[in-house]
């Protein structure tokens, strides 16, 4: 579904948010990490930095992701399941991490119960999910998928973007130690072209991989023609690409 290759092409961009939730879970100790939906292992390179002593094990969907993650880090486990179903049988944790992943699955309640539950005493979970319902950027690419064909549109799996009420109202009746914060990322693009190949590696792929050669640049132009419009440039040129996350850290 993703293409590995653009996704890494803004590592940074896509790094920084595990780099700021693993800072909040420093001083810690975890002895058994789960990085659920760790994609390319963008994500768990984060959480081998600051807890190296500890067991980590990635799981992600995606073949491309997975091969990538094993490439990138050798000695961690990497496993290629569909996370949408239960990760019981891989054991009990002392942390669950998930970085831009919780809106990809259809029941992120059910997600995040079951993840408690797989939980040691004083374990915690910790996740970040992108607001793409609250940016331009998500505007610009509906708006050029729903000219695509029906056929094209069907995707095997659309996001699903919810507020912090409700994240707050599923962990706080499952405990009262917890965190929930919003950060804007002011990425600073050369072009806008630039903000086009970033989604080109995830939300695009699914429409652009079923589309010829032709269809694709009439697609991708004219997403980009509307990303032109949303984000006017700079006084030196430069773009300035906000990107809305928030952040959650819950203790069992």
């Amino acid at each position: 579904m993703w293409n590995a290759k653009l996704y890494d092409d803004f590592s940074k961009e896509r790094r920084q948010p595990s780099l700021d939730l693993v800072s909040r879970l420093n001083g810690r100790g975890f002895k058994r990490i789960l990085d659920v939906g760790c994609g390319s292992g963008m994500s768990t390179s984060a959480l081998v930095s600051a807890f190296g002593e500890a067991e980590i094990t990635g799981v992600d969907l995606s073949e491309n992701m997975i091969e990538a993650a094993r490439k990138a880090l050798p000695h961690v486990t990497f496993i290629q399941r569909d996370c949408e179903n239960s990760d019981a049988d891989l054991g009990k944790f002392d942390l669950i991490f998930s970085n831009a992943f919780m809106q990809w699955l259809d029941n992120q309640k059910n997600f995040i119960e079951s993840s408690f539950e797989m939980l040691n005493e004083n374990g915690v979970f910790a996740a970040q999910v992108p607001l793409s319902h609250l940016m331009p950027s998500r505007k610009c690419m509906d708006e050029a998928i729903c000219a695509l064909p029906e056929s094209v549109r069907k995707t095997e799996r659309k996001s699903t973007y919810l507020s912090a009420k409700f994240y707050y109202d599923v962990l706080s009746k499952l405990t009262d130690k917890l965190h929930i914060w919003v950060t804007d990322y002011y990425h600073i693009m050369n072009e806008h072209v630039d903000i086009l190949n970033f989604f080109r590696g995830t939300a695009l792929n699914p429409y652009t991989e079923k589309l010829d050669e032709n269809e694709q640049k009439v697609f991708l132009d004219r997403v980009l023609e509307n990303f032109k419009k949303a984000y006017p440039a700079q006084d030196n040129g430069k773009i300035l690409f906000q990107f809305k996350r928030l952040f959650m850290i819950a203790e069992k």
